[in-house]
């Protein structure tokens, strides 16, 4: 009788959560394939359902959807450009990046972090047009400093470029490939 009863309430529970899925009105929007390493929860511009409707201008739909795009390719993980940086400058400057590397991670919350071998840095930034200003403090030393990074595209890729000390870091969005050296 209690095996009836579980399996009742397992059908029932199935259905209804069948049935949240269907319900009208209820749309599911395709996530981004940039998207699944960010955390994206609580921006306005990824929660907010998309509308066909005829009453917006095109020029809102349009600057609306340039926003999102900018956002989701913003968020995620960051790596350096193997092909821009200077590696022999970056091995000399940063004790530790030919063992570790580099990577960035910036969050749909504000916050973002980056390291290059040894050095590491966190913080919180905002997006003013083509520039992401950062307000940044090392883990090594614990100073704070404010970083401009330069929003640009190349071959439909959104980059980075900052200046430290001497060093231009250009950084690329996504996952860092693995190298075969």
């Amino acid at each position: 009788m209690k095996k009836t009863i579980v399996l009742l309430i397992a059908v029932i529970l199935c259905l209804s959560l069948a049935a949240c899925g269907s319900a009208p009105g209820s749309e599911q929007v395709p996530q981004n394939p940039n998207s699944e390493a960010s955390d994206t929860e609580g921006s306005e511009e990824m929660q907010q359902p998309q509308s066909d409707s005829s009453a917006q201008s095109g020029s809102t739909v349009e600057k609306s959807e340039e926003t999102t795009q900018q956002s989701m390719d913003l968020t995620g993980p960051w790596h350096l450009d193997s092909e821009k940086n200077d590696h022999t400058a970056l091995s000399d400057r940063f004790p530790g990046y030919a063992e570790w590397g580099a990577s960035m991670e910036i969050r749909s919350d504000g916050q973002m972090s980056w390291y290059i071998g040894a050095e590491g840095w966190h913080g919180t930034y905002e997006v003013d047009g083509e520039t992401l200003h950062a307000e940044m403090n090392s883990e090594l030393d614990g100073r704070t400093l404010s970083w401009d990074f330069q929003i640009t595209t190349e071959n439909e890729s959104a980059m980075l470029e900052t200046e430290y000390e001497d060093i231009t870091l250009c950084w690329i969005y996504g996952e860092a490939e693995e190298s075969s050296n």
